[in-house]
């Protein structure tokens, strides 16, 4: 039993009452309280509905829209396959099994609010704000091979991004998801990252954009991985900060496989509450430079003084004051190891201050896709007004704070530090160990893209697999990168 991608309602009859616990007369109710018509995904013998692992393996969007809508009179092609050799049994066991290694979350609602030619978020990706969420039942199976663990919450789906929701750029939008009490839950409760169960009031699911096998580059698919983001806020953590977790999943839409995605906390200033303390409304907390919550009195005070100049030791204690230097030396170290080529004033960071009691702005890693490129890479000259490297150009005139940096940079580049060459590794390694069986899913859904439906910008184009492009990536970083990289930092903090 699943959903019918057609219309976003159950394929077979009522649900029986028992097992799961959730009986009809219960569906009724949720239904009435989404007031969207959107039928209720639930369980059946242990079963999660819309995760049907044979069915994916044949879906053609028979059925749905052949077209996505139009953008700048460009019409948008649909793109429901998965791509397997005709006949081989060996390749759709393959896909299969790749769809048993990583945790399932399935996602139901009316077709018209996905596809829709007035309503649907996947045919107007550009739109943003309230008006573009829409009420979907979500259902989470932690391992899909143990029939009966799974965790059934109705929340708001909204397209999420910014150069990712272009369609020309990438048919495969990420999503955020919103939990609210009108929806049914103010809070998902589940155990997403291991341990005790957690509520969620967002959490995003993370397509992947650059380094994908989706990207414009030619040479950016061909270095497609989907780890760099999770391995830089995952090594920003590993240096004793807070930062957002994510675990890759299987995303399925009204039944349909849609691919790996990241799902991923989101860094905002409920984050910054449950990571020092107080409530939500106590903090600035700003996605680049858009304002989440608070104002923007302590920001523009940082940003004054740091461009005034800090010619003095009372400069720099204000500038104290407004800012954790030592947290701050960390981050830009860690983007500066990864060589970020995609970050500025408008553009993935998060950051947050606790405003009552005042407290110091902190910086948070997101979106860091655009690095691990080239070992010898090196971007320390950026230096965008009011973004991080700014305030990193503006600080590092100041002699007490270049030898905070390059103090803190010995301990994490050095033997047994964060940044080290064997822990960098290593923390690769694990993402690409858990990652990698799941692959050959993703890249019989969006592995061809490029080559057979919508080539675009620039080529080769071509057919993209975990043997010929994902693996030697992978490997690529491990056995040149990483072991060189922490080096090279070094060599080149040395010439300041």
């Amino acid at each position: 039993m699943r959903p019918d991608p057609r219309t976003g309602e159950l394929e077979t009859g009522n649900l029986p009452v028992g097992g799961s616990g959730f009986g009809m007369d219960w569906m009724t109710r949720m239904r009435t309280r989404l007031g969207v018509g959107c039928a209720l995904l639930g369980l059946l013998a242990g079963v999660v509905l819309g995760a049907d692992p044979g069915g994916a393996a044949r879906q053609d969007g028979a059925g749905l829209p052949q077209s996505w809508g139009e953008r700048e009179g460009w019409k948008i092609p649909a793109w429901y396959k998965v791509t397997l050799p005709a006949g081989d049994a060996d390749a759709e066991r393959d896909f299969v099994n790749a769809l048993a290694a990583l945790p399932h979350l399935s996602v139901t609602l009316p077709v018209e609010d996905l596809f829709g030619t007035e309503r649907g978020i996947y045919t107007h990706p550009m739109e943003t704000g309230d008006a573009w969420e829409r009420a979907v039942t979500l259902v989470y199976t932690p391992d899909p091979r143990v029939a009966g663990a799974t965790s059934v919450v109705t929340a708001g789906l909204r397209i999420q991004g910014g150069w990712n929701r272009r369609p020309e750029e990438s048919p495969k939008h990420s999503f955020r998801l919103t939990f609210r009490a009108r929806l049914g839950a103010a809070k998902w409760k589940v155990a997403l990252f291991g341990g005790k169960s957690e509520g969620f009031d967002q959490l995003i699911l993370r397509a992947g954009n650059n380094h994908s096998w989706l990207h414009w580059s030619g040479a950016e698919r061909r270095q497609a991985d989907y780890l760099r983001d999770p391995w830089m806020r995952a090594s920003q953590a590993a240096m004793g900060h807070p930062a957002a977790r994510s675990r890759p999943v299987h995303l399925f839409l009204n039944g349909l496989y849609w691919g790996v995605y990241d799902l991923a906390e989101r860094p905002d200033g409920k984050f910054a509450s449950d990571a020092w303390g107080g409530k939500e409304r106590e903090y600035d907390a700003r996605n680049a430079d858009k304002v989440l919550s608070g104002d923007t009195v302590s920001w523009d005070g940082l940003y004054a003084l740091a461009n005034g100049g800090v010619t003095n030791a009372a400069v720099y204690e204000r500038v104290k004051g407004l800012l954790d230097v030592p947290a701050f030396c960390d981050y830009i170290l860690l983007n500066l190891y990864g060589a970020n080529a995609d970050w500025d004033r408008s553009s993935n960071w998060y950051a947050a201050r606790r405003r009552e009691p005042a407290g110091p702005w902190r910086f948070f890693v997101w979106d860091g896709e655009r690095t691990l490129e080239g070992v010898e890479d090196w971007r320390i000259e950026e230096n965008d007004d009011l973004s991080p490297m700014r305030l990193f150009q503006q600080l590092r005139k100041w002699p007490e704070f270049r030898r905070e940096f390059v103090e803190r940079a010995r301990r994490h580049l050095g033997p047994g530090g964060a940044l080290s060459p064997e822990r960098a590794a290593e923390r690769y390694a694990l993402l690409s160990e858990r990652l990698g069986p799941a692959m050959p899913a993703e890249a019989a859904r969006w592995g061809d893209y490029r080559r057979a439906v919508h080539p675009y910008k620039e080529g080769p184009y071509e057919t993209y697999t975990v043997k010929e492009h994902w693996k030697p990536e992978v490997t690529r970083l491990l056995k040149e990168y990483f072991p060189k990289r922490s080096g090279v930092v070094m060599e080149r903090l040395a010439a300041w």
